[in-house]
């Protein structure tokens, strides 16, 4: 322990055998004592200060902490004789003021940067609030406690508005709120792999809109008897985007975290081949020993490549389409007389939408509203004089784009049933073969009968122009055709659901021979 100080009962040093040693926490003897030696020290103008868990004087006119060495009468005397002479006659009672208002005023300091246990659970719950609906942490200071303590005044009283008032929600206490919850999330989240000790992840690689690249690591992970998924961490790929950089940037968090190889059970990524064997990241894991993590390219990132996989003449269709929407969002005066004419006609829509190549689901989207509008369309096109026009007098050309609208449609309905949490490879499989060994097939047949109820765009523009099924009937057929042999590419898996069919039914005789 640290000595407070080392002086005689007569305040003459007499040596260090000679002392006495005041410890905090220790006898009452010795806390009396100490007393004594404040009430000694305190006829100098100094008491003694507790700082770093050692005793030091501390000056109560100029505030000012001496060393320990100095913690003896003589010394203190002296200091004050040098430093404040003009105190030096000063009596006992009038330090005594000194020293009561010192601790009045420390205690009200105490007070004020202190913050009551349930304003500082209020500025918590508050900040985390307002990270999860991703605003600036201005708003807590601008909006959210103005707004609080208006509603507060105003139902409660004033008195309570003023309770509110206390709650700390500045910029940067917002901001250091948030980073403490996020590595407490964290933590969390590392002991919990931990303890799980299997754990499985996927990886993304994305370009954000100032062309940085950033690294996302999902994981999946069992806890209290049931499968959780959070994200491990978004980090910055600083410069090359290759599968040794990713490698580097995964193993460095995993080092870090001592977190191991050996317990992660399966990999999957977005930018695989469909047999897994061009992963930027396969090689890299698979020369660290891990032979045993299994692979698996994302089947959300699958289906979206086979979405975009189309004919030529119905690739023409969509690109015409895309320069339509373009040619009334891209101009200011286009946009505007569009919108007005909507709501003059009493549309349900008031725009178009734009098709982006990043966005999987933009394109039928778009081109579900392209139709929808295309009346206001036409009338747009044609006081612009444009010869986008013609497209809508083409019988054939709509079709297909009621088509491209329909399938489309379909498959964005089938992209959305793949993603959300805690799917598995058991059910998106399932979900993807049914769409494609069952519904594509059935259409075909069906359309080839000459029945197109299944797509409705596409058999009401036909019925209400009087039209032959047949001028379309070609180009679905072919197209699902097509459907069929890029979903049996990208999707020819090397997972085999007959060896794990104990995980679905573990009971089985099959299942049991195959575990």
């Amino acid at each position: 322990m640290d000595k407070w100080l080392n002086v005689d009962r007569g305040g003459k040093n007499t040596g260090d055998n000679a002392t006495e040693s005041l410890l905090p926490g220790c006898s009452t003897l010795k806390v009396t004592r100490k007393r004594k030696y404040d009430e000694l020290f305190l006829q100098y103008g100094f008491t003694s200060n507790d700082h770093d868990g050692v005793g030091k004087p501390l000056c109560l006119i100029c505030k000012e902490v001496l060393a320990a060495e100095s913690m003896k009468p003589a010394k203190l005397k002296r200091q004050l004789n040098t430093k404040h002479a003009a105190y030096c006659n000063k009596p006992k009672e009038y330090f005594e003021r000194l020293l009561k208002f010192s601790n009045k005023e420390k205690k009200s300091f105490e007070t004020f940067v202190t913050v009551n246990e349930k304003y500082l659970l209020a500025s918590y719950e508050t900040s985390y609030l307002i990270a999860k609906t991703k605003k600036p942490y201005t708003i807590g200071e601008d909006l959210v406690l103005p707004a609080a303590i208006k509603i507060s005044e105003i139902v409660h009283g004033k008195k309570y508005g003023g309770e509110i008032r206390k709650i700390p929600l500045s910029n940067d206490t917002v901001s250091k709120r948030i980073s403490e919850i996020s590595n407490d999330q964290f933590q969390q989240l590392i002991t919990r792999l931990k303890d799980s000790q299997k754990f499985a992840i996927q990886l993304d690689e994305t370009t954000d809109i100032s062309n940085m690249a950033h690294l996302l690591l999902y994981v999946r992970y069992v806890y209290e008897g049931s499968i959780h998924e959070e994200l491990l961490f978004c980090r910055r790929l600083e410069g090359h985007t290759r599968g040794e950089d990713i490698y580097l940037k995964v193993d460095e968090c995993f080092k870090k975290e001592e977190l191991q190889w050996k317990n992660c059970v399966g990999v999957c990524t977005d930018g695989a081949g469909a047999d897994g064997q061009k992963c930027w990241i396969l090689a890299k894991v698979k020369a660290g020993g891990n032979e045993h993590i299994p692979f698996t390219h994302c089947m959300i990132n699958r289906e979206a490549l086979v979405a975009k996989k189309i004919s030529l003449e119905l690739d023409v269709v969509s690109r015409d389409s895309i320069k339509i929407i373009n040619f009334i969002k891209s101009h200011a005066l286009n946009s505007r007389l569009f919108s007005n004419l909507c709501k003059d006609m009493g549309s349900d829509y008031k725009s178009l939408l734009l098709h982006a190549e990043v966005r999987w689901l933009s394109r039928g989207r778009s081109l579900n509203r392209l139709l929808k509008l295309k009346d206001e369309v036409v009338i747009v096109l044609t006081e612009q004089k444009s010869d986008f026009v013609n497209f809508f007098h083409n019988d054939l050309w709509l079709s297909k784009l009621c088509y491209l609208s329909d399938i489309f449609e379909k498959l964005n309905d089938l992209n959305m049933s793949l993603q959300g949490r805690n799917c598995n490879i058991f059910v998106l499989k399932d979900k993807v073969e049914s769409f494609t060994k069952k519904k594509v097939n059935i259409w075909k047949n069906k359309v080839a009968n000459g029945s197109l109820e299944i797509f409705t765009a596409t058999d009401d523009f036909i019925i209400e122009n009087n039209l032959p099924k047949d001028l379309i009937v070609r180009v679905i057929i072919d197209h699902l055709k097509c459907l069929e042999t890029q979903f049996q590419k990208y999707f020819s898996s090397n997972f085999d659901s007959q060896k794990q069919s104990w995980v679905q039914k573990p009971n089985s005789k099959t299942s049991v021979i195959c575990h």
